[in-house]
């Protein structure tokens, strides 16, 4: 009995994902706060922290993708949720240390910081899920 084809070709790291969505993140939130949308107080507080985890979630289960298919490094390859996990986190703490220091009118705080943690926590458990049902 033959074993399942995957979906997807083997060993192509798709790096180009976990980066260009890393880009469009950075230009986002370190657009000046003058040509952002208003948002009312009331549902910044629950939008915000939901915002933060979902894009931290993409960005780590891109990452874990990407780290898993790649072929060069194989002790990468392995433990991929940890540099997923840990580089999705930095990425949000310098995010936040660019808001406080830009002066561009954004606030950076750190509690975005705990919430893109859960967001990249939630991102590997989901990359890892993903490819282990689909195989790839």
């Amino acid at each position: 009995m033959s074993s399942p084809t995957p979906l997807l070709p083997p060993g192509r790291p798709y790096a180009a994902l976990p980066a260009a969505w890393a880009a469009l993140v950075l230009v986002l939130t370190l657009t000046p706060a003058d040509d952002m949308p208003e948002v009312p107080k009331w549902e910044l507080l629950s939008f915000d922290t939901a915002a933060h985890a979902f894009v931290f979630l993409l960005l780590a289960a891109l990452l874990y993708f990407s780290l898993r298919r790649q072929q060069r490094y194989p002790a990468l390859r392995r433990h991929a949720w940890l540099p997923a996990l840990l580089g999705s986190v930095a990425f949000g703490a310098l995010i936040e240390v660019l808001q406080m220091t830009m002066r561009l009118g954004r606030h950076g705080e750190w509690s975005d910081v705990i919430s893109d943690a859960l967001g990249a926590g939630a991102g590997v458990l989901t990359g890892w899920v993903l490819m282990r049902v689909f195989r790839l």
